[in-house]
């Protein structure tokens, strides 16, 4: 059985949260709920847990500032937060689980079946990503990319591009480096800053910054640093021609 702690500054969310994880009663064990983080902290540094439920802004001592003084955790963590939809670019950036308060149901078990199937403690660098994107988004620099055994922590301006099948993604970069990750392109496409990522066909997705030549012809197709050639597709002429007059405003 999956040992829970949760941490929670307001009293009533904590409650709340005991509540919906009533109807996993027989697969979780709460074994701690604080709202006091120094409290909280004092009982993980001395008893083993499988996940953290954690809010990040609280009084005294924050989420991130909790984690820090834990590193390197050897548990899960699912974030509660209240950040609005831009904000939460951030968690996905840094592949780190979380749940916009107020809590539902659904949304809880969506978060737990990821959980469950997807285990992997999280590390430094996935903190630092997040905290510099709850920060300031536009100036990101890495990425934490899911992996089949844990995290790639990689430098977005080094991706070339991003080809999907399906429900996977193939993130492709400058150096050959490929990482696979079970995610649609769409949702890919949401993270990446658009200034530079274009979305031309259903199935691809370029940094303009490694584009090599365009061709106009038989529709379009884009021809990358990397030797690949990239149709564009007929819903994506607009773009190919947003694309040239971007270029020749360069020029």
């Amino acid at each position: 059985m999956e040992r829970i702690v949760l941490l929670d500054d307001e009293k009533h969310c904590t409650e709340i949260l005991e509540v919906l994880l009533q109807n996993y009663k027989n697969e979780i064990n709460i074994v701690g709920t604080f709202n006091d983080p120094i409290e909280a902290l004092d009982f993980l540094s001395k008893n083993e847990i499988d996940l953290l439920f954690l809010d990040i802004q609280m009084p005294q001592m924050n989420g991130f500032s909790l984690l820090d003084k834990m590193l390197p955790v050897n548990f899960d963590v699912i974030f509660t937060t209240a950040f609005d939809q831009y904000a939460i670019r951030a968690f996905e950036y840094s592949a780190i689980n979380y749940l916009l308060k107020p809590i539902s149901e659904k949304a809880l078990d969506a978060a737990l079946k990821n959980w469950k199937e997807r285990k992997r403690k999280v590390n430094s660098d996935q903190w630092e990503i997040l905290q510099k994107a709850i920060q300031n988004t536009n100036e990101l620099s890495k990425i934490a990319l899911p992996t089949g055994t844990g995290f790639e922590i990689m430098e977005i301006n080094k991706l070339v591009r991003c080809q999907s099948d399906n429900n996977y993604t193939t993130f492709i970069f400058n150096d050959g480096n490929k990482v696979l990750v079970c995610r649609t392109l769409k949702d890919v496409e949401k993270i990446l800053p658009q200034s530079s990522f274009v979305r031309i066909h259903q199935s691809h997705l370029i940094n303009m910054k490694y584009v090599k030549s365009i061709s106009k012809q038989d529709g379009g197709v884009i021809y990358m640093q990397d030797g690949s050639d990239i149709p564009v597709s007929r819903q994506k002429k607009d773009t190919l021609s947003q694309i040239l007059d971007s270029m020749l405003r360069f020029q």
